[in-house]
């Protein structure tokens, strides 16, 4: 391909190239001289004619000539030694680019005198905040907290260190940081999220949050999910494009799953997997996808105590449901811990003598229950006085009419406390009336029917602790609360739970059935998860 030949028009003498500052031209006839200027901006060109020496051989001085590109110059050199056929003189013009230059420099000095005044004058502070700032870090216990950082109201410093040094501080912190502001590949290649100086800022007054569980692959840097300056009421709270920065890159999670985390086990897959939505390709709730057991060595089913046939009424005729047992704590996130004395007593009054209903059994204490049968003639005494008797040998009869009856019944004071202990009859002795006999309902069954009683080797009972775990979803925070416009059950299958290793929580799909795009209800990460890991505080010492 041959290469494009210039235009016929085209004069190289008279080109004037981009890049030059200056021009040789009359100004009054806007044309350019044919010998433009040189490096200094400086008109060269004088004549036509050029003075060139002629020697011919044998010549020791030679002779002047006027020449010119066309050729020879009609007359010579003039007595002074110029040529002739002068042109007129041309003054130096700006360029376009010269004029470029100029303007980019006057408007260089303009910004950077701007910015002078502008950070350091008493409107230093609106001109660089883009927006206000949230509600914590602007109320008046934040300013009274850094109040030595003030500087015109201010405490810029107690986040940035520079915020207090005036321009030239602003100055020397950009030029010391890495990577420096005109290193464009190393910003450009920057890791997102990666830590910076100011999360050392965040740490001193957030000093009782760790950044994550024990494996996760790298930290990040507090202002990536909570960004500040972004006006007035909460901090930014994280969403799922900030948990994607790891949970949604599978290096990432590959990463997460090499370090050991012996405090804080975990399987496999699972935690580890790449997640994009809780509906999608969140895994199940580890409860069901181990398929764990509750511990509790306490015997109880829901079923029994939901729909049981036998379930005595409650105060007022009402029937037992999951309100009763299951209330409310404070903060109505949660459930207050079901206990004894205010949930069971109303069914399991721990009356061991039919004809005293109100003589109960302590509860809690298998030494003060042995205690307390040891002592069944001081027991019926002080009951016999709570309830009007007060006349001594009154109390001696009433005394001897109970025991009499309990010996009718029990051949010693020992087999009544292992009946006491180790007993699981509901039913009692044989009752008839009129025609019809059959066995009475226990009253006390006995501690073994609730409770897992050992026999020690000295003969006395043991009773294990019933260990009840108060949050089975550790990894998430639920809220009562909020779902209080929904049926226990619908959660929960309490009545087809008849053991009680059996852990009735929702399954995944349950709460997606809400939780999920087509449900309409929140669904984001921290719907459900809070990011940080609270530190338990130090004791002073």
């Amino acid at each position: 391909m041959s290469e494009q030949l210039p235009a016929p028009d085209f004069d190289a003498q008279n080109y004037v190239r981009p890049n030059d500052k200056w021009i040789c031209g009359r100004a009054c006839e806007n044309k350019a001289c044919r010998l433009g200027p040189d490096k200094k901006g400086r008109c060269q060109a004088t004549a036509e004619c050029v003075p060139t020496l002629e020697k011919k051989s044998g010549e020791t001085k030679g002779r002047w000539k006027c020449n010119r590109a066309g050729g020879a110059c009609e007359s010579g050199p003039l007595p002074d030694g110029t040529c002739c056929s002068p042109v007129p003189k041309c003054s130096p013009v700006p360029t376009l680019c010269n004029l470029r230059g100029r303007v980019t420099l006057a408007v260089v000095a303009a910004t950077a005198a701007t910015l002078l005044i502008l950070l350091g004058g008493p409107w230093r502070g609106d001109f660089i905040n883009p927006r206000p700032l949230s509600d914590p870090h602007s109320s008046a216990a934040f300013a009274k907290l850094h109040a030595a950082t003030n500087r015109n109201d201010e405490t810029c410093a107690a986040c940035h260190t520079a915020g207090a040094r005036g321009p030239a501080g602003l100055v020397s912190a950009a030029l010391h940081a890495s990577p420096k502001p005109w290193q464009i590949g190393k910003l450009a290649s920057a890791p997102i999220g990666a830590m910076t100086q100011i999360d050392a800022a965040c740490e001193r007054c957030h000093t009782r949050h760790a950044f994550h569980q024990a494996n996760a692959p790298r930290e990040v840097s507090c202002a990536f999910c909570h960004a500040e300056h972004r006006g007035a009421g909460r901090i930014a709270t994280p969403t799922d494009d900030h948990c994607a920065l790891c949970h949604g890159n599978a290096e990432a999670m590959a990463a997460a799953a090499m370090v050991a985390t012996s405090k804080f086990p975990k399987p496999p897959v699972g935690l580890t997997q790449i997640i994009n939505s809780f509906a999608g390709d969140h895994p199940e709730f580890r409860v069901h996808a181990d398929k764990q057991r509750d511990p509790n060595s306490l015997k109880f089913g829901h079923a029994l105590h939901l729909i049981g046939e036998t379930n005595p009424k409650l105060p007022g005729e009402k029937k037992l449901d999951c309100a009763f047992c299951h209330q409310p704590d404070a903060m109505g996130a949660y459930q207050r811990p079901v206990n004894f004395e205010n949930h069971c007593r109303v069914c399991h009054s721990l009356q061991f003598d039919a004809e005293t209903p109100d003589l109960h059994l302590p509860h809690g204490d298998v030494a003060f229950v042995s205690a307390f049968l040891r002592s069944l003639p001081k027991q019926y005494a002080d009951f016999a006085e709570r309830s009007g008797v007060k006349v001594a040998e009154e109390q001696r009869r009433f005394v001897e009419r109970k025991l009499q009856r309990l010996g009718a019944e029990i051949s010693s004071g020992e087999e009544f406390e292992r009946r006491v202990f180790f007993s699981t009859a509901t039913r009692g002795s044989t009752v008839s009336i009129g025609t019809v006999s059959g066995p009475e309902r226990a009253l006390f069954p006995g501690c073994a029917y609730c409770h897992e009683v050992k026999s020690t080797a000295e003969g006395r009972a043991e009773i294990t602790k019933p260990a009840v775990v108060e949050h089975w979803l550790t990894h998430g925070r639920f809220d009562h609360a909020k779902h209080s416009s929904l049926a226990c059950t619908k959660c929960h299958q309490a009545e087809k739970s008849r053991e009680t290793a059996d852990i009735i929580l929702p399954t995944k799909e349950t709460c997606a059935t809400c939780h999920s795009p087509r449900g309409g209800v929140a669904n984001s990460c921290v719907t459900c998860h809070a990011y940080h890991k609270q530190q338990p505080q130090l004791a002073e010492k």
